[in-house]
């Protein structure tokens, strides 16, 4: 179970820090993106909070339906989030802020039906520390 939340969480961050294709042939809108994207966060800060939240979802104690679930629903969002600060979407930081608060609680309430009262309140507690460093860091960001 550890490995597969471990590959789990590894391909989350993966996917939603949107890393960059070295060494591969990019379409015209792969290289759009690269050139659009944001990264608030440097690789060593994802990094962390890669390791971070897996601890974080270890103590949830899922099975390993609830993981392949929660991750799921996770990379959905954090997919959409990736894209409200690229310059090529124009959003102010109110705009980002106002479209991430939304998205999160969408995101919750997904999270909630597959979870057990007393895990969703530690998915609050840890998920709701990374939108604040989200956020902070959105907020000190020069667009």
């Amino acid at each position: 179970m550890v490995n597969k939340l471990s590959f789990l969480l590894v391909m989350m961050v993966f996917i939603a820090s949107c890393l960059s294709m070295q060494g591969q042939e990019m379409t015209q809108k792969q290289k759009e993106y690269e050139e659009n994207k944001v990264e608030i966060f440097t690789l060593e800060e994802r990094d962390n909070i890669q390791m971070w939240v897996q601890e974080e979802v270890e103590k949830m104690g899922l099975s390993e339906e609830e993981i392949s679930e929660y991750n799921n629903i996770l990379l959905y969002y954090l997919g959409k989030i990736r894209r409200f600060d690229d310059k090529d979407k124009g959003n102010s930081k109110e705009e980002i802020l106002q479209k991430l608060d939304k998205l999160i609680i969408k995101q919750n309430a997904d999270v909630k039906e597959i979870l057990s009262e007393e895990q969703y309140k530690m998915h609050l507690e840890f998920y709701d520390k990374m939108v604040l460093m989200m956020k902070t860091r959105i907020a000190e960001f020069d667009y």
